[in-house]
C-alpha cells in the first residue's frame, strides 16, 4: 500500500498499557486533503485517554457500576470526543456505551445485569483509535469474611511470640464466600492496624500487575501490641493469628492473636553517653551558670534481650523509642522538647529536682490495657511459655508480652561500684540534680479565699502576678469568679484555679498584655486537687454541688474539655510523673479512685485510714505512688506504696522461703503533710542519732515531728517474667531496725514545739535542712540533719503568723502570707531572714486589697500565694 501523508496515530488494541495521542476532531474536519488544499489550524497534539475507575476494582457478581472517561492532549487540554468502552472478556464483564458496567451481562437494552463468570477482566477507553491504561477488574462471589495469617517463608519460622524492631514478618489475607476461599477473583486487600504506629505494612506487589496482592510484609516498629487487619470488597477481617510451626518434637506452636513489636522490658538511665564511665551514674551537681548542658541516657533493653547499646555483631539496636520524659522541678532541672532515648538537660536556676524517662501507653508499650484471648488466662500464658521460651531462652515468660507501663530502674542488686568511689549504686531510678548559683527572683501569685463562697455580684476578688526581683505588688487584676484553690503546674507555665462559681485556667505571661490570662473552664466547678506534670491536664473536685463530682479538664492545645466522674468527696489527688494515671481518693478520702485516659475509672479501693489533700505524691521514677493514712477503724496511721502500673500494694523482693512483704509502715501520728525528695543524699541524722540512708526519701509532717521513711527500689529480675511492678523495700539507719518490726523503720526528726498546726514544710535544695511553717507561730521552725536537732528559726517581722507558706523553685526564698496582711519573703540563705515585707494598695473605693464586697465588712485577707515553679 502507498504511504497516505493523511495517516492518523497508530492503532491500538484494547489491553495496551501505555496511551498515545489522539487528534482532536476538529483538526481532523480542518484538513481537506494531503496536497496544496486549503491551509490548516495549529493541530492539537496527540495526548492522553484517562479511566476512572483506574488501577483495579472488585466488584460483586451480577453488581453495576460506573466508569468515567476523557481524552486530553499532552499538555491537558480536554477534548470533546466519543468514548468507547471495551473488556477483554465479555463473560465476565460487560460495558455499556455510557461506561455503566455490568459483571455479568447486559441486556440488549443495557438494564438488566445477568451475573457471569468470576475472575479477571480488564477495561479500556478509547478514542480515536487511542487506548487508556487498563482498569483491572475482579468479580467475585459476595464476601462474607475475611482472615489475615501470618505465613512462613521457605518454612523458616520468625521470632515470635513478637519481633523486635526492625523485624518483619509476611501476612496473608483469603476472602471466604459461604466457606469457599474466592481469594484468587477478589483481587488486592488493603490492610491496616488498629495501633499503626506499632507495625510498618509494606504490600507485596505482583509485578505482572503492579498493584499489591493478598500480601502485606508487617515490620516491628515501636514496642506495642496491634490487631491487624485486611479489607475487600467492603468486608474487613475479625481474626489475626501470628504464623504457626512445628517445633523438633513435632509440637504446633500455640495460636497467638495479635502482633507485637517486643515490649520494652527496663529502662536504665544515665548521665552522659551510654557505655560511658558515668553509666551507673545517677546524681550530678551542675551550675545554673554553666555553658555546658548535661545529657541523659535511657538504655533500652526488650523482653527479647536486644537493647538501644551499639554492638560489633550487626545485631539489633533499638532506636527512636517515643520515651516519656518528665521533671519534678522542671525551673530547675528540665529537659529539652522532642526527647526519645536521649535528652538535653537544663540547669536554669539553682535548686534540685529529678529526671526519669517511661516506656508508657499511648506512646510506647502501646496496647495498655488490652489483653488478648490468647494470653487471657493463666493456662494460655503457660502454654505460651513453654513453647517459645524453648525457643527463644531469653523470653522468660507469655506474661511479658501484655503491655504495660515501665520505668526506670536503679541498677540490679550486684551491679558493678561506681567508677573511682568504691560505693555500690543506689538510687529511685531517676536521675537527680543539684544545681549550684546565687537564687533569682521568683514570680508568684497572691491572692485571698475570703470571698470563695459568694457569687461575684455580692463579692468580686483580684488577684496579683508579682515577682520577688521587685519590691512592689503591681497592678491588681479582677478575676471572673473567687478562688477556692490555686496550683501551678510543673512548669509554671499556667495555674489553674478552683472556684465554686466557675474555675479557671490562668496564662501568666498575659499579664500586662492585651490578651486575657484567664480562660474560663466551662461548667467546672470545685478545688482543683492536681495538676499533671506537663501541664496539660488538671484534677478538679465539686464537693457542694448534688451529685459531687470530680472533673478532669484537658488544656493541651488551644481546646479545652472536661471528663466528669461520678467520685463523691474527692479530698486529693495525684499524677503519675507520665500523666498516664491520677489516683484520685473520694469518700472524704477513705477511698482510692484510678483515672487514665487509656482505660476505665477503676475503684473504689478501700483505704484503711483517709488521706488528706496533702498526703500523696510518686516516686521520682514514676513507679509507686507514696499514700499517707490517717489511722482509722482502731488501726495505725501508715504510709503505704501502691504500684502504678496495677493500682495494686507494693511489696518487697521475694526471698525463699519467705512471702514478700507489703510495703505498708505504720505512723507514730497522723500524716498532715507529705514531701518526696529528688535522690540525693542526706547527710546527717534523725532525732535519735541515727543516719538516713541512701534511697528514695519520704517526708511526712505530723502535729509534732517529721518521719523519714527510706525506700530502695529493685527493678523485677527478668526470671520474674514480668515487666511490672517494680519492688520497694523500706529500710532504716536504725541498727535494730527490721522489717518484721515495720514500726522500727521509721526515723524520726523531733520538733520540740509541742503540738502545732502546720500549715507547710520544705526541705533546701541540698536536702540538708528542713523548714516547718506553723499557724501561729512568728517564726519557721529549721531542723538542720547535720546537728540532728532544730537549730534556729527564722522570725517573721512585726511579729506576724502565717496564713499561707510556699517555697521559690530555687528553695532560696520562702514566701508567707502573713496575719498582718502583708507577704513577707524570706530568705533561706544565711540562716534565714525576714527580707521584705510587702503590702498591697486598698482596691478602688474599697478598704479592702484583694475583695470589691458590698457591705461594710472586709472579708478578705491574703491567705493564698503560689510561686511560680
Amino acid at each position: 500500500m502507498g504511504r497516505s501523508c493523511c495517516r492518523g496515530g497508530s492503532s491500538s488494541s484494547a489491553l495496551r498499557l501505555a496511551a498515545v495521542g489522539i487528534l482532536s476532531l476538529g483538526s481532523i474536519l480542518s484538513i481537506s486533503g494531503c496536497g496544496n488544499g486549503t491551509k490548516a489550524g495549529p493541530p492539537l497534539f496527540p495526548g492522553k485517554v484517562n479511566l476512572t475507575p483506574s488501577n483495579n476494582t472488585s466488584v460483586e457478581l451480577g453488581a453495576t457500576f460506573a466508569f468515567t472517561a476523557s481524552a486530553q492532549t499532552a499538555t491537558g487540554t480536554n477534548l470533546n470526543v466519543p468514548i468507547t468502552y471495551s473488556s477483554s472478556d465479555t463473560a465476565i464483564v460487560n460495558v455499556a456505551p455510557n461506561g455503566v458496567a455490568c459483571a455479568g451481562h447486559w441486556d440488549v437494552a443495557f438494564t438488566t445485569c445477568t451475573p457471569g463468570g468470576t475472575g479477571l477482566a480488564l477495561v479500556t477507553a478509547s478514542a480515536l483509535k487511542e487506548s487508556s491504561v487498563p482498569t483491572y477488574v475482579f468479580v467475585h462471589p459476595p464476601v462474607d469474611s475475611v482472615t489475615v495469617t501470618g505465613i512462613l517463608l521457605d518454612g523458616v519460622p520468625v521470632q515470635e511470640p513478637c519481633l523486635s524492631q526492625g523485624q518483619a514478618m509476611t501476612l496473608e489475607a483469603h476472602a471466604f464466600s459461604q466457606g469457599s476461599d474466592v481469594t484468587s477473583s477478589v483481587g488486592p486487600f488493603t490492610f491496616s492496624a488498629q495501633n499503626p504506629s506499632v507495625v510498618n505494612l509494606v504490600g507485596v506487589v505482583n509485578t505482572a500487575y503492579n498493584f499489591a496482592t493478598n500480601q502485606t510484609t508487617a515490620t516491628a516498629f515501636i514496642p506495642g501490641m496491634t490487631q491487624i487487619y485486611a479489607s475487600a470488597s467492603g468486608v474487613s477481617s475479625s481474626s489475626f493469628h501470628q504464623p504457626q510451626y512445628q517445633n523438633s518434637q513435632g509440637i504446633t506452636s500455640p495460636v497467638l492473636d495479635f502482633f507485637e513489636t517486643c515490649p520494652i522490658q527496663s529502662i536504665s538511665l544515665e548521665v552522659g553517653l551510654p557505655g560511658s564511665q558515668q553509666t551507673l551514674q545517677t546524681t550530678f551537681v551542675a551550675s545554673s551558670s554553666q555553658t555546658s548542658s548535661q545529657t541523659a541516657t535511657a538504655v533500652l533493653t526488650d523482653v527479647m534481650g536486644n537493647t538501644s547499646l551499639p554492638n560489633t555483631i550487626n545485631g539489633i539496636v533499638l532506636s527512636k523509642i517515643p520515651l516519656t520524659w518528665s521533671a519534678s522541678q522542671p525551673a530547675v532541672v528540665g529537659t529539652a522538647t522532642g526527647c526519645q532515648q536521649s535528652c538535653v538537660l537544663r540547669t536554669p536556676l539553682p535548686g534540685s529536682g529529678s529526671i526519669t524517662a517511661s516506656c508508657s501507653p499511648p506512646t510506647c508499650n502501646i496496647g495498655f490495657p488490652l489483653i488478648p484471648a490468647s494470653l487471657s488466662t493463666p493456662a494460655a500464658i503457660a502454654s505460651c511459655t513453654q513453647f517459645f521460651h524453648a525457643q527463644f531462652p531469653q523470653l522468660n515468660s507469655c506474661q511479658q508480652l501484655i503491655p504495660v507501663p515501665v520505668y526506670a530502674s536503679p541498677p540490679a542488686p550486684g551491679s558493678p561500684v561506681l567508677p573511682g568511689t568504691g560505693l555500690t549504686p543506689e538510687g529511685d531510678g531517676a536521675i537527680s540534680g543539684l544545681v549550684t548559683g546565687t537564687p533569682a527572683g521568683t514570680a508568684l501569685l497572691a491572692t485571698s479565699m475570703g470571698c470563695a463562697h459568694l457569687p461575684t455580684t455580692t463579692c468580686s476578688t483580684s488577684v496579683y502576678s508579682l515577682s520577688t526581683a521587685r519590691a512592689t505588688p503591681g497592678p491588681e487584676n479582677p478575676l471572673p469568679a473567687s478562688p477556692n484553690s490555686l496550683l501551678f503546674d510543673p512548669a509554671g507555665d499556667k495555674a489553674f484555679m478552683g472556684s465554686d462559681f466557675g474555675a479557671l485556667l490562668i496564662s501568666p505571661a498575659n499579664f500586662g498584655t492585651s490578651n486575657s490570662p484567664f480562660t474560663g473552664l466551662g461548667t467546672v466547678t470545685g478545688k482543683v486537687l492536681a495538676t499533671s506534670n506537663d501541664g496539660t491536664t488538671a484534677v478538679f473536685a465539686d464537693t457542694l454541688h448534688t451529685p459531687n463530682q470530680v472533673y478532669v479538664v484537658n488544656a493541651a492545645g488551644n481546646s479545652l474539655s472536661a471528663t466528669p466522674l461520678n467520685i463523691s468527696q474527692a479530698v486529693a489527688s495525684a499524677f503519675s510523673p507520665d500523666g498516664l494515671k491520677a489516683f484520685i481518693f473520694g469518700n472524704g478520702g477513705g477511698s482510692l479512685y484510678v483515672y487514665s485516659p487509656q482505660q476505665a475509672l477503676q475503684g473504689p479501693i478501700a483505704l484503711a485510714g483517709p488521706v488528706n489533700a496533702n498526703s500523696v505524691a510518686f516516686s521520682s521514677n514514676g513507679a509507686f505512688a507514696f499514700v499517707a493514712e490517717a489511722a482509722a477503724n482502731g488501726g495505725a496511721a501508715n504510709l503505704t506504696a501502691f504500684n502504678t502500673c496495677n493500682n495494686q500494694v507494693a511489696t518487697s523482693p521475694p526471698t525463699s522461703p519467705n512471702p514478700p512483704i507489703l510495703a505498708t509502715v505504720p505512723l507514730p501520728g497522723n500524716p498532715l503533710f507529705m514531701k518526696v525528695l529528688p535522690g540525693l543524699q542526706i547527710e546527717g541524722r534523725d532525732s535519735s542519732g541515727y543516719p538516713i540512708p541512701d534511697g528514695q526519701h519520704v517526708l511526712v509532717l505530723d502535729a509534732t515531728g517529721v518521719d523519714i521513711l527510706t525506700s530502695e527500689i529493685s527493678p523485677p529480675p527478668p526470671t520474674s517474667g514480668t515487666l511490672c511492678p517494680q519492688f520497694l523495700t523500706f529500710v532504716s539507719g536504725n541498727p535494730a531496725a527490721s522489717s518484721a518490726k515495720p514500726a522500727s523503720l521509721v526515723q524520726r526528726v523531733e520538733l520540740g514545739q509541742g503540738t502545732i498546726q502546720p500549715i507547710n514544710f520544705f526541705a533546701s535544695a541540698d536536702s540538708s535542712q528542713l523548714y516547718v511553717v506553723a499557724a501561729g507561730h512568728a517564726s519557721i521552725l529549721v531542723y538542720n540533719f547535720a546537728a540532728g536537732a532544730v537549730t534556729s528559726g527564722i522570725e517573721l517581722l512585726g511579729n506576724a503568723t502565717p496564713l499561707s507558706a510556699d517555697m521559690s523553685a530555687d528553695a532560696g526564698t520562702i514566701l508567707i502570707a502573713g496575719s498582718d496582711g502583708l507577704l513577707h519573703e524570706v530568705s533561706t540563705g544565711l540562716g534565714g531572714s525576714d527580707q521584705v515585707q510587702l503590702s498591697f494598695p486598698n482596691l478602688p473605693d474599697y478598704l479592702n486589697s484583694f475583695c470589691a464586697y458590698t457591705t461594710t465588712q472586709n472579708p478578705c485577707t491574703l491567705n493564698l500565694v503560689a510561686a511560680r515553679p
